[in-house]
């Protein structure tokens, strides 16, 4: 699924930069009052309003010509942190779509194995509820009271994976769910089969997609932001509180938008997949049926 995410991703990279400029002057900001506080006074706004004081009384703040080269300096400071985060970003994204390094492998290993586990588990608790659930209604005189709620076992399994964990992360699971369940239903290889879903979709379908895909790049950005954060934390310690909320919001906002990025694909597909075989001339279908989605995905594959 990567090879979706990175066509529906084209445009957004000059986009970022305008936006994260922004963010490079706040930290900028906050670096120097960290340089000029410390550890030892951290929080001291007095101290920091003194020593801003002593610096614009300096001679050299008054000349126009440095406050100008100054400005520029600060600017061009807060283009460069902005292109290092996106970089940042780039390796998030990377992480979050299941793509790790090999020297993280072992680790990915081990996080998938830990989500299997609590998925088989859930899975096996649901399945149970459900035999104790199709015995007591089939048995007269039952209380209904103690009919196990299979619905919220069925919604704690899928909270973990919509289907079997294969990736060490919930995003990269959700993506891979996608392609799964829409094999299963209709026989499609999905990566071979989107670049021409994209090229059929109608705009409005287009757009709901690219907003999608770009909440989950920005999450992503604002995760790159708690690592230069968490690194202004070895001089100043509130930087690490930074850190942290800046890399909990920003996860919760990927989990939404992969989620909604995925429904989408899987939405895309539901509604357009007939029309996908019509002008393939694969078939002429009311209903698309896995027969066809396989006869589909045999010939975009073209032996491959």
């Amino acid at each position: 699924m990567s090879l979706l995410l990175a066509e529906i991703g084209k445009g957004l990279a000059a986009r970022w930069l305008t936006l994260l400029v922004p963010s490079g002057l706040l930290f900028l900001g906050l670096a120097a009052a960290a340089a000029l506080l410390g550890h030892g006074h951290a929080l001291d706004a007095g101290l920091l309003v003194r020593e801003l004081d002593a610096m614009a009384a300096r001679p050299a703040a008054r000349s126009p010509g440095v406050v100008l080269l100054a400005a520029a300096a600060v600017v061009l400071a807060a283009a460069g942190i902005a292109l290092l985060v996106r970089g940042v970003a780039g390796s998030v994204e990377a992480l979050w779509n299941g793509q790790w390094p090999r020297p993280l492998r072992p680790l990915a290993r081990r996080l998938t194995a830990r989500r299997l586990a609590r998925w088989r588990q859930a899975d096996e608790e649901h399945a149970e509820a459900l035999r104790v659930k199709i015995r007591l209604l089939e048995t007269e005189g039952a209380d209904a009271a103690g009919i196990p709620d299979t619905a919220a076992l069925n919604a704690v399994r899928n909270r973990i994976c919509l289907v079997r964990p294969g990736r060490p992360v919930w995003t990269a699971d959700r993506i891979r769910a996608a392609d799964l369940r829409v094999h299963t239903a209709y026989g499609l290889d999905l990566d071979s089969a989107w670049p021409r879903l994209w090229l059929i979709l109608p705009e409005e379908a287009r757009t709901e997609l690219r907003a999608a895909r770009a909440a989950y790049a920005g999450a992503a950005g604002l995760a790159a932001w708690s690592v230069p954060y968490l690194l202004l934390a070895l001089w100043w310690w509130p930087a690490a509180p930074v850190a942290a909320g800046i890399a909990a919001v920003a996860l919760r906002r990927g989990r939404a938008g992969m989620d909604a990025f995925a429904e989408l694909v899987e939405a895309v597909v539901d509604l357009h997949g007939a029309d996908l075989a019509v002008r393939l001339n694969a078939d002429t279908p009311d209903v698309f049926l896995p027969e066809t989605g396989a006869r589909i995905t045999r010939r975009l594959r073209k032996g491959a």
